[in-house]
């Protein structure tokens, strides 16, 4: 189904439309609300409060034909909102760990996962070097599958910075990680956001 369609139904008071898009955007939802803060608590709340709130507006809804990008901004907000409210820091955008290596795997997999640590960290480090607001569209773009347009509009900032900024990430990690084959760090780069 369309998400016009779709968020057409919810507007209309169709309890399943409302599940529906709950059950196909909550993880994506809670991926980027949880890389906007690491509070646990608030990201369950802010969407939890977000779902609560479309359907009680549902009527005054406006139309979409992109759910996702709605969600997301509106998320955002929430998020912003709350952590005010709770008086806490936000946006801090911290990367998760790899996970550790398992003990018992065989000698080839060790290596390779050995290999694969020691990659992973390198652009952990290069990650690391770009601004909160990078890593946040790179996320955004390349993870969440928005276009520039969508991000521009889901951070509050015009559609050239978003482009400009993006540019700018890649070029700095392209520099950070110049020996490297673009391919495989891409390939990493994806596993780690």
């Amino acid at each position: 189904m369309q998400d016009a369609q779709l968020w057409q139904q919810l507007r209309s008071g169709h309890k399943p439309a409302l599940e529906r898009i709950y059950r196909r955007e909550v993880d994506a939802l809670y991926r980027y609300g949880r890389r906007l803060t690491e509070n646990v608590p608030l990201v369950e709340d802010a969407i939890q409060e977000l779902f609560i709130e479309l359907w009680k507006r549902r009527e005054s809804l406006g139309a979409t034909d992109a759910i996702r990008p709605y969600l997301l901004v509106s998320l955002r907000r929430k998020i912003m909102r709350l952590s005010q409210k709770r008086d806490q820091q936000t946006l801090s955008w911290e990367e998760d760990q790899p996970p550790e290596a398992e003990t018992e795997a065989a000698e080839s997999q060790l290596i390779a996962e050995e290999q694969t640590a020691e990659t992973q960290q390198r652009l952990q480090q290069a990650l690391q070097q770009l601004s909160p607001r990078q890593r946040e569209i790179l996320y955004l773009k390349y993870f969440q599958g928005l276009d520039y347009k969508d991000i521009a509009e889901a951070i509050g900032i015009n559609y050239q910075s978003v482009r400009n900024t993006a540019s700018a990430g890649l070029k700095a990690l392209r520099k950070v990680l110049q020996s490297w084959p673009l391919l495989w760090w891409m390939l990493i780069f994806c596993t780690l956001l």
